[in-house]
């Protein structure tokens, strides 16, 4: 019964407005034309946007996804016993027999 309801209620409303329409001058229905064209024109605008937006958030996606999927591997923290290797290497001392020359070479470049 709502649906009967609601059919005879467009169907009058419809039939109201075309009534009202026929009784329009020519200068008001040629402002209505205007009108309506230049809501249809304006729409596009808006998908432009909603396309840009879209194109920019794929970019943005793209591009980190490549940093993640190429991204240099992280070298593996050094374990206690290879720590140990690397104090006891004997290849350090040479730094410190030229101590001062690296001193020397520290306050030269700072002057420079």
């Amino acid at each position: 019964m709502t649906d009967d309801k609601e059919s005879r209620f467009i169907a009058a409303a419809k039939a109201a407005l075309d009534h009202s329409t026929q009784q329009l001058d020519e200068l008001t229905i040629a402002r209505l034309h205007a009108a309506r064209r230049r809501a249809i024109d304006a729409r596009p605008r808006r998908l432009v946007w909603l396309a840009a937006g879209g194109l920019a958030t794929a970019a943005l996606t793209a591009t980190l996804v490549a940093f993640l999927l190429f991204a240099p591997a992280v070298a593996p923290p050094v374990s206690g016993l290879e720590q140990f290797d690397l104090l006891s290497d004997n290849d350090g001392l040479e730094l410190y027999r030229d101590l001062e020359f690296y001193r020397w070479l520290a306050e030269h470049a700072d002057a420079a």
